[in-house]
């Protein structure tokens, strides 16, 4: 599942079609994505959505991260 923020007088604000607001997403946050979801994802930023695995490996101090530019956020 994929949910889309974008900002809507200064609050951010949920959008149910993150490709048709593509240009205005401040934040999408995955949960538990299809392949689908996360091809669609890495398309459209152009960066690699780490795997489960890589994930569960990251320290937890080290969960907050920044990659080509985008910022990625694990649990």
């Amino acid at each position: 599942m994929i949910k889309a923020f974008v900002v809507d007088n200064d609050r951010l604000r949920a959008v149910d079609d993150l490709l048709a607001n593509s240009d205005n997403v401040v934040w999408a946050d995955l949960l538990n994505p299809t392949k689908e979801e996360e091809a669609a994802i890495e398309s459209w930023l152009g960066v690699a959505i780490p795997t489960r695995e890589e994930m569960e490996e990251i320290e937890i101090s080290s969960r907050l991260y920044v990659e080509d530019g985008a910022y990625f956020m694990t649990a």
